[in-house]
């Protein structure tokens, strides 16, 4: 379902300016409880302490070699030595993680190609029209499970017809649900995908929520990668806008990693070909700034306020979700993150009906999405409640 979010959110900005009951839950950015965007202060001193040398000069358009040795260790962590032991790796800057969807869509396939998403799923599909391909389901969900089976019939069913295929995992924190998998869940799709060895794979592991995960490790899911066989390429999207919660200085980075050096070798230069060829090159401000964040202590700094933003994610989401619960309200299963989805049986036109009533939600394929992020406390009391009233659920 192609819906302008932009759009949706812009329209419940211009309806707040005339009423004081406005609940807009369209747009995935963190706000305070007092509804100001400015959740990390550290964040802010730093982008305001940049110099103009820091800003205005043209950056290297894959990033340079410090962005990129930076990005790999921020995303892999505490395992890039063991990956770096089995598996081969570089980096090209992007702007935000959609840069290194729309870039990898570009580079590993042609007009026709099918890529292979979840039938619950961000707007992928508007990355893909873009590069004239056509959109490819498996079922998400299983009860309250990642659906294995779907995942591997669909599969084989798609390597079938496409040599080249692209699998994209939007995992922690899936975006629109709140879906995260489990540890095994996410090595059973790297057993399934190394059953595809008659096929060249290109894994699109989009984690763009990654730190804020509520897992008790958030990387430990990376840690497998190594388990990858070589016909499989490792493409992680990393969004900087979504982490440092600076969603307008789009800043990502495409991440390959594989077992086959050939493989990473030939993905270099077409991802800064691409880049070159299209944005040109991510900005410069975003670039060091992330750079920034190396530094021992401002790194340490910047985790103090992800910590606080990420208790207060979570305690807003828990108290939609278990409301919800406790009303009879169906969502999808959540676990942690930004979004969660009421599910409804005409989402385009419930959306329309909760705008009737100030209510801005995101239409998607079976039900409406709520960004939790940018609600207080004080706007969830009650919410799931006014949402089953107006919907008759």
């Amino acid at each position: 379902m192609a819906v302008d979010i932009l759009k949706i959110s812009k329209d419940a900005i211009e309806a707040s300016k005339k009423y004081d009951d406005v609940i807009n839950a369209s747009i995935g950015m963190f706000y305070d409880e007092d509804k100001t965007i400015g959740g990390m202060p550290t964040v802010s001193k730093a982008i305001k302490g940049l110099t103009d040398e820091e800003i205005l000069p043209y950056p290297a358009v894959d990033g340079g070699m410090i962005f990129k040795k930076n990005v790999i260790s921020w995303v892999l962590g505490q395992y890039e030595e063991s990956i770096r032991k089995h598996m081969f790796i570089n980096a090209c800057a992007t702007p935000g993680g959609s840069g290194a969807i729309a870039a990898t869509f570009s580079i590993f396939s042609k007009p026709g190609d099918s890529i292979f998403v979840s039938d619950i799923r961000w707007q992928y599909e508007r990355f893909a029209d873009r590069a004239k391909l056509n959109v490819f389901e498996h079922q998400l969900f299983d009860g309250d499970h990642f659906n294995l089976k779907s995942f591997r019939e669909r599969l084989v069913e798609l390597c079938k017809k496409q040599h080249e295929v692209i699998v994209i995992v939007n995992d922690p924190c899936h975006n629109p649900t709140g879906f995260t998998l489990s540890e095994q869940e996410f090595k059973d799709i790297i057993y399934i995908l190394n059953e595809m060895k008659d096929n060249s794979i290109v894994f699109l592991y989009d984690l763009a929520y990654l730190e804020y995960s509520h897992e008790s490790d958030n990387r430990i899911k990376i840690s497998h990668l190594p388990m990858l066989q070589s016909h499989v390429l490792t493409i992680i999207g990393f969004s900087g806008s979504k982490t440092f919660g600076a969603y307008g200085l789009r800043l990502g980075a495409a991440i390959m990693i594989s077992s086959n050096e050939d493989k990473v070798k030939a993905a270099y230069p077409k991802y800064v070909n691409e880049a070159r060829g299209s944005w040109s090159a991510a900005p410069t401000a975003s670039i060091e700034l992330f750079n920034k964040f190396q530094i021992a202590e401002n790194k340490k700094n910047f985790l103090k306020d992800l910590a606080k933003i990420n208790t207060l994610v979570q305690k807003r989401s828990q108290s939609f979700v278990s409301q919800a619960k406790a009303i009879g309200l169906k969502t999808h299963p959540f676990r942690s993150g930004f979004y969660t989805v009421v599910l409804t049986k005409d989402p385009e036109k419930d959306y329309l009906k909760l705008a009737e009533h100030r209510i801005f939600g995101v239409p998607m394929n079976g039900g409406v999405r709520f960004a939790l992020c940018s609600l207080s406390l004080k706007d969830i009391e009650g919410l799931p409640q006014k949402i089953k009233t107006i919907l008759n659920l």
